[in-house]
């Protein structure tokens, strides 16, 4: 009984762990070219946005 219980939670898990490669994913080019980033554009931050953060980062000196 242990035995089958075992086996069928390990093929469950097999299942599942299969099910989480799709194919969209599986389907995507992955072409890595060092030092170029391919990602979208970072936006600009406003300059009340840039004072906040160097507010905080000034919080976190030691």
């Amino acid at each position: 009984m242990l035995r089958r219980t075992a086996g069928l939670l390990a093929l469950a898990l097999g299942a599942v762990a299969l099910a989480g490669c799709n194919d969209e994913e599986a389907a995507r080019p992955i072409h890595l070219e060092k030092g170029a980033y391919k990602g979208a554009a970072d936006t600009t931050l406003a300059p009340q946005q840039v004072q906040a953060l160097q507010q905080r980062s000034g919080n976190q000196r030691f």
